[in-house]
């Protein structure tokens, strides 16, 4: 099998309530859809969904780097050779930054694996190590009591482990973990994400202790991703786990933080690490250095986030994933896939492995087409 055609489409998907956190604001998410074609008549989906304070991409970067140079690099190549492949990306093409256009390229070549042989993504990197995981949903900043009410409503599904976006001034923030708790319950796992807004480590520190007495599982992300100091600051005066998302973009930048001690947790996204490789990379320093993995996710349709799921299932070391489904409050008004399923167990909303190979995620070619875009400048 070899790859004859790459194409990049353009889109924005409208989410269903504007997504606040400390470093941006959305009312869109962006997303690139690729399609790689193959001499056998298969084609492989990947998604990138940039954010350019964290990843260095724009809707518009992706498109002209995959187009430019990614894409060229792969023609006549077997898809099967990952290895190789990314090899040259990093080493060749010396491509830096521009994490989301290789993990939506690569996306789509695990994605075409996958349906070559007729086996789920996977079963291609370990095979399950569970059979499903709880649901979660990420509240934005939002007042206190549209929090609660949102939270009871979600409760009522089953969903039973919220991430509440904070980094504001921390008084706020424990009035709006302390809404979610109160309408959430004793029994529900919280988790705050600053997204680097605390302003030094002085404040994170002040932030987390006003935080603690609601029981938060961990702190994701509470100072600047350059400072691992201060990181590890927080984490030497607090009694709440400290994960790190921003910093954590690579292996290089895991081992960075192995050394500094900053951290208890790595928070791993795809659009970070640039793809799977780079992400199977990081969980085995995480794994060697005793640091468990949390797999979060950059707001994608159901496409990207099945990958992020295959990847969960399969790493015994991943031990909490960030879901953000399309379908809930914050997700997009119209999804651009299908195959991402859930089931109550024991009253607990709890995420299946789509069905199928590969990434187990069939198109909606009507929703693509009614949410592609086409460049403004």
């Amino acid at each position: 099998m070899r790859i004859t055609a790459v194409h990049v489409e353009t889109l924005e998907l409208p989410l269903k309530a504007p997504f606040v956190i400390a470093s941006s604001a959305l009312a869109v998410s962006p997303c690139d859809l690729v399609r790689v074609e193959t001499d056998e008549g298969l084609v492989g989906y990947g998604e990138a969904c940039p954010a350019y304070e964290f990843t260095g991409d724009t809707l518009w970067t992706v498109q002209d780097v995959i187009g430019e140079y990614l894409a060229p690099s792969v023609i006549g190549k077997d898809p099967c050779q990952l290895e190789a492949i990314v090899h040259c990306w990093q080493r060749e093409l010396w491509t830096v930054g521009n994490q989301a256009a290789q993990a939506a390229l690569e996306m789509a070549l695990w994605d075409l694996q996958g349906k070559a042989l007729g086996r789920p993504l996977c079963d291609l990197i370990g095979g399950r190590t569970r059979d499903g995981l709880t649901e979660e949903v990420t509240w934005g900043w939002d007042s206190p009591e549209a929090l609660a009410e949102k939270t009871r409503a979600m409760r009522a599904e089953g969903v039973t482990a919220f991430k509440i976006k904070v980094g504001d001034l921390p008084e706020r923030d424990a009035e709006r973990v302390a809404a979610v708790r109160a309408a959430a319950g004793p029994d529900a796992r919280l988790t705050v994400d600053a997204n680097q807004g605390w302003l030094d480590a002085r404040t994170a520190v002040r932030a987390v202790k006003l935080l603690e007495p609601y029981g938060i599982a961990f702190v994701e992300q509470p100072v600047r991703m350059d400072d691992l100091e201060a990181a590890r600051f927080v984490r030497d005066h607090v009694d709440v786990p400290i994960a790190l998302d921003e910093s954590v973009r690579g292996p290089r930048e895991a081992l960075a933080c192995v050394k500094a001690g900053a951290c208890d947790i790595f928070v791993v996204k795809l659009m970070k690490t640039g793809g799977i490789l780079n992400a199977l990379k990081v969980n085995a320093i995480a794994e060697a250095a005793g640091i468990s993995v949390t797999m979060g996710n950059m707001g994608e349709s159901s496409l990207g986030l099945a990958a992020h799921l295959h990847v969960n299932i399969a790493l015994a070391n991943v031990t909490h994933w960030d879901a953000d489904l399309p379908s809930r409050p914050s997700g997009h008004r119209r999804d651009i896939g299908s195959g991402l399923r859930t089931e109550l167990r024991d009253g607990v909303s709890t995420m299946l492995i789509p069905e199928g190979a590969g990434l187990g995620i069939t198109l909606d070619e009507d929703a693509v087409a009614a949410q592609r875009v086409t460049r403004r400048w």
